[in-house]
C-alpha cells in the first residue's frame, strides 16, 4: 500500500489557494447525485404504477368488478384502447387481444364495435413492434 504524506503547511496553503473551487466542485458532485437519486426513484416508482395499472386494466378487461356484475362493453373498448399507452406490454397485449378475439368470436357477432376495437388495437400494436 503507498502512503502520500501531505505536510500540514502545504494542505493549508492549497486550500487557501483552491479552496473556493473545491468547494465548488463538491457542490456540484452534491447535487448531480441529488438530481440523479431524484430521478432514479422518480423512474423506479413510474415502473410500480405502469405494472399496477395495467394489471388493473387486464382484470377489468376480461372479467367484472364485482362477481355479480355485468361487463360494460363501452368500458371494454376503451380498456382495449387504452393498452395501447402500455409500450413495455405490447408483445403480451397482442397475444392477449389475438386470444380474446379468438375466444370472443366463439360468441356470433353481437358486439362489432368490441371486435373493431380489437382488430384497432392489434393493427396498432403490430405496427409498432
Amino acid at each position: 500500500m503507498i502512503r502520500i504524506e501531505i505536510p500540514m503547511d502545504t494542505l493549508l496553503e492549497i486550500l487557501k489557494t483552491y479552496g473556493s473551487q473545491i468547494s465548488i466542485i463538491g457542490t456540484a458532485i452534491a447535487f448531480i447525485f441529488g438530481i440523479y437519486k431524484f430521478l432514479s426513484e422518480r423512474r423506479i416508482a413510474h415502473y410500480w404504477k405502469e405494472f399496477e395499472v395495467y394489471h388493473k386494466l387486464v382484470k377489468e378487461l376480461v372479467g367484472p368488478e364485482k362477481e355479480n356484475d355485468k361487463m360494460y362493453l363501452d368500458r371494454q373498448a376503451a380498456i382495449i384502447f387504452e393498452l395501447r399507452n402500455f409500450k413495455r406490454y405490447y408483445p403480451y397485449s397482442l397475444r392477449m387481444l389475438k386470444g380474446l378475439k379468438e375466444t370472443w368470436s366463439t360468441y356470433s357477432n353481437q358486439y362489432p364495435r368490441l371486435f373493431e376495437e380489437l382488430d384497432l388495437a392489434i393493427k396498432y400494436i403490430e405496427g409498432k413492434i
